[in-house]
């Protein structure tokens, strides 16, 4: 602020320089600034070149600016003041990064380029300013030479656009920068109405093209519409990116919009003929541009408006999108004051009286005033937090309760026959009742009505005024006083109360038959009464513990009964505090131990005896541990023989089986001219068992290795064992004409060469076992198991995951009696005449899926079909 003597000496100063003449209000503001305090110095230093464009400036009817000097110092005429807005005058004089704040990190640049006289993109303004009633003004800078031919200052002059700027354009912004420019706008109106801004901005990705006159907009009503219908609490605005989307919230704490209101408001948006307004336009304009708008509200708590971008410029129309430098544009806007959203925050002046209301509203009970019909029209936010929920004034009736039950907990009460109601109908206060309210979280509360009517100047009946008292607590501690004097009167044991002076205050049935004193011989004598003569110094000690608020517990010692018997008693006292925590005395509680110590004693000398029970069990349980070891030992070493027995005797007896098979084709080629019909069928007949036997030994040989298997488990797809098995059945299945159904297998951690065995068995069987009277169907395919279905089978990990992989038939299928039977080794339920095998496949398919941490079953219908299910770990 510059004081009159200096303005007045300045005035007198610059009078003489006829080139600071003129120029309505800035051309006086400029003669009266204190120049000699700037980076500009005293006007008689200043070059003529400043002298001339200053001149120029004063004069000219265009809009014009000057930034001179390093620092910018920024000088306007009266055209351009206007276009200024709230900068005016403050800008005066001062550092352009100071006079354009908010937007010098993008007018930086700009000038740097001039003042170095570089090439500056064309076509492209300084600055451009929009007016409030959408005229656009662009300022072209021209840099301006001192007399030695250096780059001085930076002349801006303004025109208005020529349809410069297209109604829509798309351009590389920086948007996080450009709305936090936006929202500076509303810090005063914000302010002013005792709300709070909170603004959350994450890093977003510089490569976002937005119509700026759209985010504008958009960003305008969703904030308007936020500071209408916020009463308190404040705004919240977030920007944030998800991957390729732009996302931009503002959230209010206001009053929310009902269901029908959003219902219709999505109504406006679908009706694209009829004008848009307000949230309908904000609708249009953002799935204009690729975009989504999501509304989600809740009555009495607040709203929160959603809008997502793609971002990029691939979704946009490529004629309207700029690739170059856009114009750095300051926007006036319209003024929002807060007498324009008054008339929409109506439920600030619900109560006349304002001290009142705050009166009401701190107080921390419950209370709520209805009209005479029983409307509700005020409620504080202690009844609020009572009912669990947010009443609609003018709506709900009687009370703001979600359900009201009577102390049972069980018998609801009519809301227009509770206490609130029966004020406003009989016009008379009504005490004494007592009732349970309901939450919507289930939650309940035992509360005290106090509703009184209210009377207008005329003594008429306008409505009452009900305070809910939360009782709850009070009947919980009475009901603990009850129980707890119960348990002090039915205890078996013996419960004292007494003085810090040791006198007796209370005395329980338990006392009486301990001590055998009456409570009416105890209470008000000394509790030394019951102590030993050899005992009493310990009263002393047990009381000044108890005033230094210390618990003394199982403290044991001897007291004596009203007949001399001494007993051994355990002690626990506590001290006693009143409601301002000081201690005012003690409760004590006794309980005779003799029999206990009785039973110690005979304890003590029993527990030598069980210690060397112990130390005998200990050397016996060390001794069957050796054995077991040794057993254990002994068992792998005859296991692994038994592998190697199986081994070479499975090989010793496949070598005779060759040479029969070898001895009796050879007689039968060699002599099969001379050999009668019977000769033949008995040599075929030995031909076929030396194979069946082979086959025989074969299998056992395979099924002895599954026992002790060491494969290593690999990650394996059955799928393509599946086709390695099918290809060796290729023959077989275009014989018989059979038709395989196969859906995806699963990958598993499994033995590739067991699970090819394992396709292979129930293959195997599944053609094997077809159906004479029907075209073989076979069906192969995988299920993910779920909980329910692996709970049901106690022998698999309820912590893992299984699949089932199902191979099922339209065979001759079993009867179920034999589902267990079928998986035993040697066991078959056919003719051998009929099918060949060994009954030892399924046997093996067993032992695979158990080596697998796996089960299998079967299923059968005679004549229908067979299916198996073999369940293997995911």
């Amino acid at each position: 602020m510059i004081n009159a003597p200096l303005t007045a000496t300045l005035r007198e100063e610059t009078a003489a320089y006829e080139f600071l003449s003129g120029g309505g209000e800035t051309g006086e503001l400029i003669r009266s600034f204190n120049w000699d305090a700037s980076a500009l110095g005293p006007v008689n230093q200043w070059p003529s070149c400043l002298k001339t464009c200053i001149r120029i400036l004063l004069t000219s009817p265009q809009p014009m600016f000057l930034w001179w000097g390093q620092d910018g110092i920024h000088l306007y005429n009266d055209a351009c003041k206007a276009l200024l807005g709230d900068k005016h005058p403050a800008a005066m004089g001062q550092p352009a990064a100071i006079a354009w704040s908010r937007l010098w990190e993008q007018l930086q640049p700009r000038f740097s380029s001039l003042m170095n006289d570089e090439t500056v993109t064309a076509g492209t303004p300084l600055l451009q300013i929009v007016q409030q009633e959408g005229i656009y003004y662009h300022f072209n800078g021209s840099p301006i030479p001192d007399e030695t031919g250096h780059i001085a200052g930076v002349m801006a002059i303004g025109a208005i656009a020529d349809n410069s700027h297209p109604l829509l354009a798309y351009t590389k912004t920086d948007v996080s920068g450009f709305t936090r420019d936006l929202l500076h706008h509303f810090d005063d109106i914000i302010a002013q109405t005792g709300l709070t801004l909170v603004v959350n901005f994450d890093p977003v990705t510089p490569e976002i093209y937005i119509d700026r006159d759209m985010w504008e907009k958009v960003l305008f009503i969703l904030l308007t519409n936020a500071l209408r219908y916020t009463l308190q609490g404040g705004v919240a605005v977030r920007l944030s990116q998800e991957e390729g989307t732009l996302q931009l919230t503002v959230s209010d704490s206001g009053v929310g919009i009902s269901h029908a209101m959003q219902t219709a408001i999505g109504e406006r948006c679908l009706h694209s003929d009829a004008p848009k307004t307000g949230l309908a336009l904000v609708d249009e304009l953002v799935k204009r541009d690729g975009g989504a708008f999501e509304i989600s509200s809740t009555v009495g708590e607040g709203s929160v408006f959603r809008i997502t971008f793609p971002v990029g410029k691939e979704h946009l129309p490529a004629d309207k999108v700029i690739n170059g430098d856009a114009a750095i544009v300051y926007k006036l806007y319209p003024d929002f004051t807060p007498h324009q959203i008054a008339a929409t925050r109506k439920l600030k002046q619900e109560v006349d009286d304002q001290r009142y209301r705050r009166l009401l509203e701190c107080l921390p009970a419950a209370i709520y005033t209805c009209d005479k019909e029983g409307r509700l029209l005020f409620f504080n936010e202690a009844a609020v937090q009572l009912w669990g929920r947010t009443p609609q004034p003018g709506i709900d009736k009687w009370c703001g309760a979600w359900k009201i039950y009577q102390l049972d907990g069980t018998t609801p009460i009519r809301f227009d026959a509770i206490p609130m109601a029966q004020t406003i109908k009989s016009g008379r206060p009504v005490r004494g009742q007592q009732m349970i309210v309901e939450r919507p979280d289930g939650r309940r509360r035992i509360v005290q009505p106090y509703p009184d009517p209210l009377f207008d100047a005329n003594g008429q009946l306008v409505g009452a005024v009900n305070m809910l008292v939360d009782v709850t607590d009070q009947r919980a501690n009475e009901e603990y006083i009850s129980r707890m004097a119960a348990i002090v009167e039915y205890s078996d044991d013996a419960i004292i109360g007494k003085t810090l002076e040791g006198i007796v205050t209370s005395w329980n049935p338990a006392a009486e038959r301990l001590f055998g004193y009456t409570a009416e011989e105890m209470i008000g004598t000394s509790i030394t009464r019951i102590i030993p003569p050899d005992k009493l110094m310990e009263e002393p000690i047990i009381l000044q513990q108890l005033r230094a608020g210390q618990r003394i517990d199982h403290f044991e010692t001897k007291r004596v009964t009203k007949d001399g018997t001494l007993l051994d008693i355990s002690l626990t006292i506590s001290p006693v505090k009143d409601l301002q925590g000081n201690i005012i005395g003690a409760s004590k509680i006794a309980r005779d131990v003799t029999h206990q110590r009785e039973l110690f004693s005979a304890l003590k000398e029993s527990e030598s005896k069980y210690m060397q029970l112990a130390f005998k069990l200990e050397a016996m349980v060390e001794q069957r541990t050796n054995e077991l070891v040794e057993a254990n030992f002994y068992l792998r070493k005859s296991n692994q023989e038994l592998e190697q027995f199986a081994y070479i005797t499975s090989h010793d007896l496949q070598e005779p089986l060759r040479k029969i098979q070898t001895f009796a084709g050879m007689l039968y080629n060699n002599s099969k001219d001379v050999l009668s019909e019977t000769s033949r069928i008995y040599i075929d007949k030995v031909m076929l068992s030396a194979k069946r036997m082979s086959q025989l030994i074969s299998e056992l040989l395979d099924y002895s290795r599954l026992i002790h298997v060491k494969d290593p488990f690999v990650e394996t797809d059955l799928n393509d064992i599946l086709v390695k098995v099918l290809n060796d059945f290729e023959v077989l299945i275009g014989q018989r004409d059979v038709q395989i159904s196969i859906c995806n297998l699963p990958c598993l951690m499994a033995s590739p060469l067991q699970m090819n065995q394992l396709f292979h068995n129930l293959l195997g069987n599944a053609i094997k076992f077809s159906s004479p009277n029907r075209k073989p169907v076979i069906e192969i395919y995988a299920e993910r198991l779920g909980v329910a279905d692996i709970a049901a089978m106690p022998e698999l990990d309820a912590g893992r995951e299984y699949h089932a992989i199902v191979v099922k038939d339209n065979g001759i299928g079993f009867d179920q009696i034999y589902s267990e039977k079928i998986f035993q080794i040697f066991q078959r339920l056919n003719d051998r005449t009929a099918f060949e095998g060994t009954g030892i496949g399924l046997a093996l398919c067993s032992k695979i899926a158990i080596n697998h941490k796996g089960i299998i079953y079967a299923t059968g219908v005679p004549d229908e079909g067979a299916c198996f299910r073999v369940i293997l770990p995911a």
